[in-house]
């Protein structure tokens, strides 16, 4: 599919950085890319990534990112308790080392707690000889919304003052266009309405059996999957969302099983603001890690986004159960 013209205008921003990075003795100054979720920052900006030559080139992304900087100052306070104050900045100085770009996807700011941690971050590498890119659904000013805005401002003006801030406009979500690869990752998922056994099996999914279940342990706590096999991991919503499940635990998960089947999903609005918010960050962790998803609900996919009280990132929710394929049974 050929680039349209915002696109094709972030490309040449992008080559002038791998130029810059290539051809200059100097760390050259960063960029952060945002726009509309579907519009393809984090594809233009991975095919950029990979052309990079060298290797002494990092991506994160958010989840992941905080996952491993909270495990290593853990590890960090446990060798030498006696630098506890310390711990954060060798975290960040070990996930900084031998790197000259720092590519991190979907920078985003939703709790003020994260907040101090992304400032700490953000700090170090200014002051390094490391040159951050960045693609976000959110312009540096609109970053932490709401309440606590004020506090992720000084984040705002460093962002603002060290990196050129361009956007990819454009009002086309390419993800809803059905033109994508379907036979692999998270696109080879589906969304299945209303999810009966016949339907199921139809699609490929055998129902777990009552002798299937088995507890999963993550951060001192206990889950029930309805199964947890060497291919498949499959969860009520209920209990995967509405539950204190992280996170964290998404991601560990996840290294152990490709294939995810969550049933019983909502219209959000119905369930708990936390449950609609991890059910928001499962569908970050699993899309970003190319998991396959089947999604099993008695609504359509634009159904569960009617309503009030949606998680914040809703729009980008949407765009990504886009790529799913939509299977809707309506015989009797």
């Amino acid at each position: 599919m050929p680039l349209d013209p915002d696109q094709l205008r972030i490309v040449d921003r992008l080559d002038h950085l791998r130029a810059d990075l290539v051809d200059s003795e100097a760390s050259p100054r960063g960029l952060y890319v945002h726009g509309a979720v579907g519009r393809g920052k984090t594809w233009l900006c991975d095919q950029f990534f990979e052309q990079l030559p060298g290797t002494a080139k990092r991506r994160v992304h958010f989840h992941g990112f905080f996952r491993e900087l909270h495990r290593d100052v853990w590890s960090h306070r446990l060798a030498d308790p006696t630098a506890a104050g310390h711990a954060v900045d060798r975290a960040i100085a070990q996930l900084l080392d031998g790197v000259d770009l720092l590519f991190f996807d979907e920078f985003h700011v939703h709790d003020s707690g994260d907040a101090a941690l992304v400032l700490r971050v953000l700090d170090d590498v200014l002051a390094s000889d490391v040159t951050l890119l960045a693609t976000s659904n959110y312009a540096p000013a609109d970053l932490l919304p709401g309440p606590f805005h004020h506090v992720f401002e000084r984040g705002i003006r460093l962002l603002e003052q060290n990196l050129d801030v361009v956007e990819l406009g454009g009002e086309d979500d390419y993800r809803r266009d059905g033109n994508g690869d379907k036979t692999s990752g998270f696109a080879r998922g589906t969304w299945l309405t209303p999810g009966t056994p016949h339907q199921l099996l139809a699609n490929g999914l055998t129902p777990p059996t009552p002798t299937e279940l088995v507890q999963l342990s993550a951060g001192g706590h206990r889950f029930t999957a309805q199964r947890a096999d060497a291919r498949q991991l499959w969860f009520s919503f209920t209990e995967l969302c509405e539950r204190n499940t992280s996170v964290a635990d998404y991601l560990a998960w996840a290294v152990d099983h490709e294939e995810w089947v969550v049933e019983g999903v909502p219209r959000l609005s119905e369930a708990t603001p936390q449950a609609a918010k991890r059910f928001a960050n499962l569908i970050d962790v699993l899309c970003g890690r190319g998991a396959t998803l089947h999604l099993v609900s008695q609504h359509p996919p634009d159904e569960i986004f009617e309503g009030r009280q949606l998680p914040i990132d809703s729009a980008r929710t949407a765009s990504r159960l886009a790529l799913l394929q939509t299977v809707i049974h309506t015989q009797p």
